[in-house]
C-alpha cells in the first residue's frame, strides 16, 4: 500500500527522544528528530543557520572573555570585550581604535575569573556594573575611543554651602516677655542642572527671641556653583525643618515655624566596604536599583527618584527618597537578579520569585507604599534574565530548565512554563552559561550552554512557537559567551568561540551574518568566515586566522572545496569577485518516525516497515539540497542530491529555487519511515513543507 504524508510545519523543533513514541501530542507532528545549525521561523519553516563571520581575536586567548553589549540607539551600538584587567570596544564589526593609533583600551579591576559574574544596567551613554567582590563601577562614553570607568560616590552631586552665618538682624532683647533662645541653622543647594538637593551645610547659630515681635536672624551663605536655589532648616522639637527656600545668599527668619516633616538629607552609602557590594543591579521607576550584598543577602535598594547615585534619605522619610527594604521567607533569598516589569519590579532569587509594587501595578514604589508578593519557589540560577515584549524568560536554578514568566490577569499572578521540557535531552547535565535575544528578524534567543554547546530557541508566545535547535561549527569548536546588539535593521548575535587552529588555541569574536539577501553570490554560509569583493582574484589572502585549516569558498556563487590555509592564504582554480571563504558546516533535518494516525482496520503505521519512494520537499531560496533515508555523509550512495540546474548559462552560478521539488531516495526499508534532508555546502536552505510517498510493509 501507498500512501502519502505530509509535515506542513516544524514548530516543534528537536524534540527528545523521550517523546518519540508520543504520537498524540501536538508537537509530535511538527518536530524533528534532528534539528543541527537550523532554526525554525514563527512561520513553519526551517532554514539553514548564516554562517559566522570572523570579526577578531580577542585580546589574550588564554585567559576567559566576556562580551557586554553597549546599545545607545540603533545607530550607536557596541560590544565591550572584558578581558583579563582590560575592557576593549567593537563597533560594527572592528575594534575601536586610539586617537593616536592602535587599539583602544581601558583598565580594568575584574580578572578573568570574575567574568562570569559580571551584572550591569545601561541608560544611554552611562553603564552601572556590579560584582560581589568589587565596588560598583560606572562605565560612561565620551566618544568612540573616549570612555572612563569610574567608582560612583554614593552621595549627591551637588555640594552644600561652604560657609554658613546666622547673625542676629533685629534683636528683641530687652523687651518684655523676652527669652534668650538659641536658633540652629542649615542650608542646602539645589542643583540647576539636576534639581538635586545636597546634604544639609554645616550648622550656624545666633541667640535671639523670635517670639518678641520685631525679631529678625539672619542666615546668610557662600554661593554654590551650579546652584539654582537654596533650602533652608532650622531646629525645631528634636530635628530640624524647612523654613524657605531662595535664590538670594541669605534669608529672613522672622520666627517662620519650621516644617519637620520636610527635613534635609541624611547621607549614605550602603556599599561601602567588603561584604557591602552588591551583586545584582536594574532600573525602575526613574531609580537605581541595587541588590543582594554579602552581608544583606536579600536587601535591595533603591536610589531616590532621578538621583541614580544618591541613597540618602529624610527623616521622616520623602516620596521621593531612597528606598530599602528585605524579603522575608521561610529561606534565605539571594536576590540573582532584578528586572523592570509593567506589573512592577520583578525579583528572582536563588529560592523564589517575587513581584514589589506600590500596592498596585499602577502604583509607584514609595518608601511608605512597598508590597512585596510571593510568585513562585522555583528559584532563579545567576544569568540574567531575558525580556521577550512582556514575558520574562529565566534560567531556573538548577537541572538546565528555562522558564517563561508573564502577568495573567485571570490568575492575577505571575505564572509560565518549562520551554525545555520537549527538548529535555539538549540540556541534560548541563547549565545556562550566557544567552541574548535577537528580536529581529526572528525572534531567536541564542543560549551557550557550560559544556560548549550552543542552542537557539526560536520564541514568540502570542503564536505559541517555541522551538529548539541547536548548532556546531566544527569538532574543535565550543562556544563559551554570546551578546547581541543592532547593526544595520537586525539583531547581530556576537559569539566568543574558542577554536584549535593549527594545534593552538584561539579565542575569536565571531557574529552571526545577516541572512537578508537576493542573490546566490551574496549568501554567507561558512564559519569563522570572510568576504572579498573587489576585482576578480585567484589568490586570497588574510586568512592568518584559519591557518593550516581545510577551508571551503562561495566565488562568485559557485562552491569551491578542498582549499587549505597556507601563509595566511588560499588559491582558487578560477577567479572570483565576491568571495566568501571560511570553515564548512554542515545542516541537518532529520524527521520524526512517521505516522498517520489510526487507519481503520490497518491500526497504526508504527513499527511497521516503511519505504519512502518518493518525496517533494516545498522549499524557498533554496540550493543544493541533499535526501537519504539515513544520516550519511555528503558522498555517501545513501545521499540523493537535488540537481537544480535550468535556464542559467554554464558559466553561470545555480540561482536560488522556490517551488516544490521532487526527489527519489535512495531504497531503504526500515520501520521509522523518516527523512534525513542536509545541506553540505556553503548555500542556503529553507524548508517548508516535507511530503514523502510512502510504501508499507508489513
Amino acid at each position: 500500500m501507498t500512501l502519502r504524508a505530509y509535515q506542513p510545519a516544524f514548530v516543534g523543533g528537536e524534540l527528545s527522544p523521550a517523546l518519540w513514541a508520543r504520537v498524540d501530542t501536538k508537537n509530535y507532528s511538527v518536530g524533528l528528530k534532528t534539528a543541527l545549525n537550523l532554526f525554525i521561523h514563527a512561520h513553519g519553516g526551517a532554514s539553514n543557520r548564516a554562517g559566522l563571520e570572523f570579526v577578531g581575536e580577542v585580546k589574550n586567548s588564554a585567559d576567559r572573555t566576556r562580551l557586554i553589549p553597549f546599545q545607545f540607539n540603533e545607530a550607536q551600538a557596541y560590544v565591550i570585550e572584558f578581558g583579563e584587567g582590560s575592557l576593549r570596544f567593537w563597533r560594527n564589526g572592528g575594534l575601536i581604535l586610539a586617537a593616536g593609533g592602535g587599539v583602544y583600551e581601558l583598565a580594568s579591576p575584574y580578572a578573568s575569573g570574575d567574568l562570569d559574574e559580571l551584572v550591569f544596567a545601561q541608560e544611554a551613554d552611562v553603564m552601572y556594573i556590579v560584582h560581589p567582590d568589587h565596588p560598583v563601577k560606572k562605565l560612561s562614553r565620551y566618544a568612540d575611543n573616549n570612555w572612563t570607568l569610574t567608582e560612583p560616590t554614593f552621595a549627591p552631586a551637588m555640594t552644600a554651602p561652604a560657609t554658613i552665618t546666622a547673625a542676629v538682624q533685629s534683636s528683641t532683647s530687652g523687651q518684655t516677655g523676652y527669652k534668650a533662645h538659641t536658633y540652629r541653622y542649615k542650608v542646602a543647594a539645589v542643583s540647576e542642572a539636576t534639581g538635586e538637593e545636597s546634604l544639609p551645610s554645616g550648622e550656624a547659630s545666633c541667640v535671639n527671641d523670635l517670639s518678641v515681635d520685631g525679631g529678625i536672624n539672619r542666615v546668610s551663605w557662600t554661593a554654590v556653583t551650579g546652584a539654582s536655589k537654596y533650602v533652608v532648616y532650622k531646629f525645631s522639637n528634636g530635628s530640624f525643618g524647612y523654613i524657605g527656600s531662595t535664590t538670594d545668599l541669605y534669608l529672613d527668619d522672622e520666627n517662620i515655624t519650621a516644617d519637620t516633616s520636610d527635613g534635609p538629607q541624611i547621607g549614605r552609602n550602603p556599599f561601602s566596604g567588603a561584604g557591602n557590594y552588591p551583586r545584582a543591579v536594574t532600573f525602575i521607576q526613574q531609580r537605581l536599583a541595587l541588590a543582594s550584598t554579602d552581608s544583606e543577602p536579600q536587601a535591595v535598594y533603591l536610589s531616590q527618584t532621578a538621583n541614580y547615585e544618591n541613597f540618602g534619605y529624610a527623616s521622616p522619610a520623602k516620596d521621593s527618597d531612597a528606598i530599602t527594604f528585605r524579603m522575608r521567607a521561610r529561606q534565605v533569598n539571594i536576590v540573582r537578579s532584578m528586572l523592570a516589569a509593567r506589573y512592577g519590579l520583578l525579583l528572582l532569587t536563588s529560592s523564589a520569585e517575587w513581584v514589589v509594587t506600590g500596592g498596585s501595578a499602577s502604583d509607584a514604589i514609595t518608601p511608605s507604599a512597598i508590597v512585596i508578593a510571593n510568585q513562585g519557589y522555583r528559584g532563579a540560577a545567576a544569568v540574567q534574565p531575558i525580556a521577550v515584549g512582556e514575558t520574562v524568560l529565566f534560567a531556573q536554578r538548577s537541572g538546565g530548565v528555562i522558564r517563561d514568566f508573564s502577568y495573567s490577569y485571570g490568575d492575577d499572578a505571575w505564572v509560565g512554563k518549562d520551554l525545555t521540557i520537549m527538548s529535555r535531552h539538549l540540556f541534560e547535565n548541563r547549565s545556562i552559561k550566557a544567552w541574548a535575544y535577537a528580536q529581529a528578524p526572528s525572534s531567536i534567543v541564542w543560549v551557550v550552554l557550560d559544556d560548549g554547546s550552543l542552542v537557539s530557541l526560536t520564541y514568540m508566545k502570542e503564536h505559541e512557537v517555541w522551538a529548539w535547535t541547536r548548532h556546531e561549527s566544527g569538532a574543535d569548536a565550543s562556544f563559551e559567551d554570546v551578546t547581541c546588539i543592532a547593526e544595520n535593521g537586525e539583531d547581530v548575535p556576537y559569539f566568543v568561540v574558542n577554536r584549535t587552529i593549527d594545534g593552538v588555541a584561539r579565542r575569536y569574536v565571531e557574529r552571526l551574518h545577516s541572512r537578508a539577501f537576493d542573490h546566490v553570490e551574496d549568501a554567507f554560509f561558512v564559519d569563522c568566515g570572510l568576504t572579498y569583493a573587489g576585482a576578480p582574484v585567484s589568490h586570497l589572502s588574510g586568512l592568518s586566522h584559519l591557518e593550516g585549516c581545510e577551508v571551503v569558498a562561495l566565488a562568485d556563487g559557485n562552491v569551491v572545496r578542498g582549499l587549505r590555509v597556507e601563509g595566511g592564504a588560499v588559491a582558487l582554480p578560477v577567479a572570483a569577485g565576491k568571495i566568501h571563504v571560511g570553515l564548512p558546516y554542515a545542516a541537518a533535518l532529520q524527521t520524526l518516525d512517521l505516522d498517520l494516525g489510526m487507519l481503520n482496520e490497518l491500526g497504526t503505521v508504527q513499527g511497521r516497515f516503511k519505504s519512502v519512494s518518493k518525496v517533494v520537499l516545498r522549499v524557498e531560496k533554496t540550493r543544493g539540497i541533499f535526501v537519504g533515508p539515513k544520516d550519511e555523509g555528503r558522498d555517501s550512495d545513501k545521499m540523493v542530491e537535488f540537481k537544480q540546474r535550468s535556464t542559467e548559462a554554464w558559466n553561470e552560478a545555480i540561482g536560488l529555487y522556490t517551488g516544490d521539488i521532487d526527489m527519489t531516495p535512495s531504497a531503504d526499508w526500515n520501520r521509522s519511515g523518516g527523512l534525513h534532508v542536509k545541506q553540505f555546502d556553503p548555500l542556503p536552505m529553507s524548508i517548508l513543507a516535507i511530503m514523502p510517498e510512502v510504501t508499507l510493509g508489513r
